[in-house]
């Protein structure tokens, strides 16, 4: 079909379409109004499906997702992008060597809704007096991957229709203005994933995913919280949490209850084991399996806390498919199920060029840059060595050149890179870590030191214990310091042998996460272990200057 540009803009509420967006710049086409163009294969406008709410000018914007061919394992689908102007791309700058992760492709396009016009006004924008309809949308909501300008929404609803998703810029407990209020429409298996760009930065916002009209609703989603990143240039400080290993066995999972009941946290990291698909009841190997999996934790009252309390940065690590699963060795089928999954439950965006790829990158400021490493899926555990001198890969050639790349240009003063089993020298470890890679381990910590990165913190999980440590007791990679964070519910190991002087903490706690502050000024890192009642854990807490 043929639209003059005109009437697309007219009926997406528009003054402009966005461009496609590189590394490092953002675009908005200008646009030639009376322009007759051809709708591309993913259609621009599908008249038939997307229907202009007229009290609004909302764009009804159908989404795709991976089970949106209504078949086990099917083909990937795509996320919506709904755009109120240019978006800022993910991963690391031009001279990185890498392309960068980038917005997903969208169905239908990304729609500028003009940020000088803003949306149509509300009569009663306000949704937080409607009342929540939790069997509509049983898992709660989730936000993630935020950039200054942009947030992933996330919910799953039990319906068949379309919603709402409403997303409100707040000044306190004021709505300072309307960002988002329009219609998404679930996957086949009932998943929403909505990219709302157009954002300003370091702005707290409330959304929900609203039942009924878009100027009428009649009921809500669970309220979720988010915050933008602080602009590209902000040094300000930043305070975030983040934790591990949420073992089925620690349901309702008080600790994530304890985090969500927070308004301090500007984002929050898990660093993977995220559910145990593999515990309480046969191991997954379906989708039905692995979705049955993440609906009996995203249920919880502390998943459903959590999740809609702050922003959330994730990364799997093995119980996401099942104990120390082997990308060489398991079975495909088992292992796209595994991963579409993954993917179906999170506010995580998928790369255009592959998607498959969880690696990607987040900048707040000149702040911090926070590097979300994929140390499973891209392992080959036939090459495990511990002797630095014969070649093995923990992590794939692209996502290590990627992340030296991407460390060595940052223009940040710290620099957290997510990284699910530490990097530390533990004596006694299994090899199922970086240890057993030791030419990469060689490799990324002599990169650090001898381009004298400052800054550089690693942030891990997996091995149910938590604390602060010098990646080796002596020598040059003593002054690169790592943060082991949770678990947030798992059975307590036997204490590791530990050298005291190289963890100035130590955390046996098995219900924790860790509350961070990062104080650019300064250049100074404090980091405390809250636990499962809110409170620091005593001899917790740890003072940096980098």
């Amino acid at each position: 079909m043929k639209l003059t540009r005109r009437t697309f803009i007219k009926l997406a509420g528009a003054a402009g379409v966005a461009g496609s967006v590189g590394c490092g710049e953002s675009a908005e086409a200008d646009l030639d109004p009376t322009e007759e163009f051809d709708s591309p294969p993913d259609e621009m406008l599908d008249a038939g499906t997307d229907d202009l709410d007229a009290g609004t000018g909302d764009l009804d914007a159908a989404v795709e997702d991976d089970a949106a061919t209504g078949t086990d394992g099917g083909a990937p689908g795509l996320d919506a992008s709904l755009d109120a102007g240019s978006d800022v791309p993910v991963g690391p700058p031009r001279d990185a060597g890498i392309e960068p992760p980038r917005d997903v492709p969208v169905t239908p396009p990304r729609v500028d809704a003009g940020r000088d016009a803003g949306p149509a006004p509300l009569a009663h924008p306000d949704f937080r007096d409607l009342p929540e309809r939790r069997t509509q949308f049983p898992l709660g909501v989730m936000a993630g991957d935020a950039t200054d300008t942009s947030v992933m929404f996330w919910t799953k609803y039990s319906g068949d229709a379309s919603v709402v998703l409403r997303v409100l810029e707040m000044d306190g407990n004021r709505i300072a203005a309307v960002r988002f209020n329009g219609r998404v429409t679930p996957s086949g298996g009932g998943f929403v994933r909505a990219v709302v760009t157009g954002l300003r930065p370091n702005r707290r916002h409330l959304y929900a995913f609203l039942l009924g009209g878009a100027t009428s609703p009649s009921g809500r989603s669970l309220i979720g919280r988010v915050q933008t990143a602080i602009g590209a240039d902000s040094l300000a400080p930043i305070v975030f949490g983040g934790t591990s290993c949420s073992s089925p066995r620690a349901h309702p999972f008080p600790v994530l209850e304890a985090a969500g009941s927070r308004d301090d946290l500007d984002f929050f990291i898990h660093a993977g084991d995220h559910i145990y698909a593999d515990l309480l009841g046969p191991a997954a190997t379906s989708i039905s399996q692995y979705r049955a999996k993440y609906s009996e934790a995203w249920a919880s009252s502390g998943m459903r806390s959590l999740h809609s309390s702050t922003g959330q940065y994730l990364t799997w690590d093995d119980h996401e498919v099942f104990n120390n699963w082997n990308p060489e060795t398991i079975s495909r089928a088992r292992l796209d199920a595994a991963r579409q999954a993954f993917f179906e439950h999170r506010a995580t965006r998928r790369s255009a060029d592959d998607r498959d790829r969880i690696w990607r990158s987040f900048r707040w400021g000149r702040t911090a840059e926070v590097f979300v490493l994929d140390c499973r899926g891209e392992r080959r555990p036939s090459t495990r060595s511990e002797d630095p001198s014969r070649s093995s890969t923990y992590l794939s050639r692209r996502q290590m050149d990627w992340l030296k790349a991407g460390l060595r240009s940052s223009p940040c003063v710290f620099k957290f890179i997510v990284n699910s089993v530490p990097i530390v020298d533990r004596a006694g470890a299994d090899g199922d870590n970086w240890n057993g890679y030791a030419s990469q381990r060689r490799e990324i910590l002599n990169h650090i030191d001898s381009n004298r990165l400052r800054g550089v913190v690693w942030l891990s999980g997996d091995v149910h214990f938590g604390g602060v440590c010098r990646v080796e007791a002596a020598g040059p990679w003593s002054d690169i310091w790592e943060v082991v964070m949770g678990p947030s519910g798992s059975n307590r190991d036997g204490r590791p042998p530990i050298r005291e002087s190289q963890w100035p903490v130590f955390v046996h706690e098995v219900h924790n996460f860790v509350r961070f502050h990062a104080d650019p000024a300064s250049r100074t890192l404090t980091v405390e272990f809250i636990d499962r009642d809110g409170d620091r854990i005593p001899n917790s807490r740890w003072t940096h200057t980098f």
